[in-house]
């Protein structure tokens, strides 16, 4: 009788891990993060004088260009970008590499 609880015991345990949530993890490099978000900020910066529905248009085709450069889509970068967020240690070095890529003008 004490074996079969045994058994039921660790049949039960592994359902419960078996049930277990499984966390998604990132499928980019924290590097190719980095790179995307200094090419995009770079983007950003080449329509700072503009205003307005041009402004608007225009931030949408870099960021479409830098995107199709990266060959990410912008649905892949924002997923992976949600996988991170919880992570801020993660997330500030991702984005201090993105800074000194900017910096250094390496890509």
């Amino acid at each position: 009788m004490k074996r079969l609880s045994v058994i039921g015991f660790w049949l039960s345990f592994a359902l419960f891990l078996s049930c277990k949530e499984k966390t998604e993890q990132p499928a980019l490099p924290d590097e190719q993060i980095s790179k995307i978000m200094a090419d995009l900020f770079v983007a950003e910066a080449a329509t700072n004088g503009l205003t307005g529905y041009t402004k608007d248009s225009l931030m949408q085709v870099y960021f479409k260009q830098v995107l199709e450069m990266h060959k990410v889509t912008k649905e892949a970068y924002e997923k992976e970008l949600r996988l991170r967020i919880h992570d801020l240690k993660r997330m500030e070095a991702i984005v201090k590499d993105a800074e000194a890529l900017l910096e250094t003008g390496k890509k």
